[in-house]
């Protein structure tokens, strides 16, 4: 989201919410703060939904370790079974309705992908994009106000089962 420019974040806010539209009325933040162009409107979003974080930390990745051999069937099943079909996929465009058809035809395939991401403590690089959409929080009585919009991000669906299974091994 932080790279989106201009006209990126508008298509992102139509993608989540057709009503949307191009036209919008100017924004105010919590501080009163108010955004009238394009350009001040996509800053004003961005800055409210990926604050800068200057105690941001970075640690070495731990040693390799063996918790892909303690993966089971049941725990990928019981993460892929327990997310939403209605959740959007990107960037891959495999929603959980296809993996689940997948499971049922192929489980063995699903296990073996999510034993193999872990040992390498990362994903495939398709699994590390996002995309970043702003929508309309439901039921706001002014949606000039900046805190009537949120952003999402849309992830893959087999990474997300992934982090869930390893979730669970934590």
């Amino acid at each position: 989201m932080q790279k989106l420019r201009g006209a990126e974040v508008w298509r992102a806010a139509r993608y989540a919410n057709p009503r949307a539209g191009m036209t919008m009325e100017a924004l105010t933040d919590g501080e009163g703060k108010q955004a009238d162009t394009s350009l001040e409107k996509e800053e004003m979003l961005r800055h409210e939904s990926f604050p800068p974080n200057d105690d941001d930390q970075y640690y070495e990745l731990l040693p390799a370790w063996s918790a892909h051999t303690r993966v089971t069937e049941q725990a990928v099943e019981r993460a892929l079974f327990s997310q939403s079909v209605k959740k959007a996929p990107w960037p891959d465009k495999l929603s959980f309705g296809a993996i689940r058809l997948l499971w049922k035809w192929d489980k063995e395939r699903i296990v073996r992908l999510t034993k193999a991401a872990i040992p390498r403590r990362r994903h495939p690089s398709v699994w590390n994009r996002a995309r970043g959409v702003v929508i309309r929080k439901p039921g706001k009585a002014d949606y000039t106000q900046l805190k009537a919009y949120r952003s999402i991000s849309l992830l893959s669906c087999m990474g997300k089962v992934v982090e869930k299974v390893v979730a669970e091994l934590l």
